[in-house]
């Protein structure tokens, strides 16, 4: 199982704060020796936590989502979650993308698996898996999940200016496993009162998925 300690995390919040760092520049900041520096980056880089490129090391998406879950410095939290949504490319609120984190980790910790075996980098992957297990999450998480299902799926504009990906229950009734509703914002498994009129009434003009 892997394990963080002080120094891995130290650096990991210095990731948080430069993006782009070397093991000489770290070495040099923080007095630690430079063979010690290049040992611990080499390993987080192994740990796909952070990446090599041409001016150093870039900090990755699971890096971040890491260094969010082990710091206990609120402002490295805070500059995570901003440096997440950009990298994750999330248009909501920054707390939203907290809560996320956070149910995500409650349920890989009923599941007893370790937040490592995760690929970060992929969000839409994340959302997938709380989307399996919706009756515990915290309505930020629904909306998270929403919007990266709306980003990512195919889905289908309302005449009113809706945007849903649309299903079907198990009484043939369409509702929107992710909706953008101009009257009540992002939703998830959203009933929606004018998809049965709107939506269906142009069913000639659209295809539908049925899903089971």
């Amino acid at each position: 199982m892997i394990k963080l300690d002080d120094i891995d995390v130290m650096v990991l919040e210095y990731f948080i704060q430069y993006i782009t760092l070397t093991s000489y520049k770290f070495s040099k900041d923080t007095g630690i020796p430079s063979a010690t520096a290049w040992r611990v980056f080499n390993r987080l880089s192994e740990f796909g936590l952070i990446k090599k490129d041409e001016k150093g090391f870039t900090i990755t998406a699971r890096g971040v989502v890491i260094t969010f879950l082990n710091t206990k410095k609120e402002i490295i939290r805070k500059r995570a979650l901003s440096l997440l949504k950009k990298l994750w490319k999330y248009e909501g609120e920054e707390e939203d993308l907290g809560y996320f984190i956070n149910d995500l980790c409650a349920l890989l910790k009923s599941l007893n698996i370790s937040p490592f075996a995760i690929c970060f980098n992929q969000p839409i992957t994340v959302a997938t898996m709380l989307y399996n297990n919706i009756d515990n999450l915290s309505e930020s998480t629904k909306k998270v999940i929403a919007s990266m299902f709306l980003n990512f799926f195919p889905s289908t504009e309302l005449g009113n200016g809706c945007k849903l990906i649309v299903s079907f229950d198990n009484e043939g009734k369409p509702y929107a496993i992710a909706a953008n509703c101009k009257k009540e914002g992002i939703r998830l498994n959203y009933r929606c009162p004018e998809l049965m009129e709107k939506f269906l009434g142009r069913s000639n003009d659209v295809v539908l998925r049925r899903v089971y």
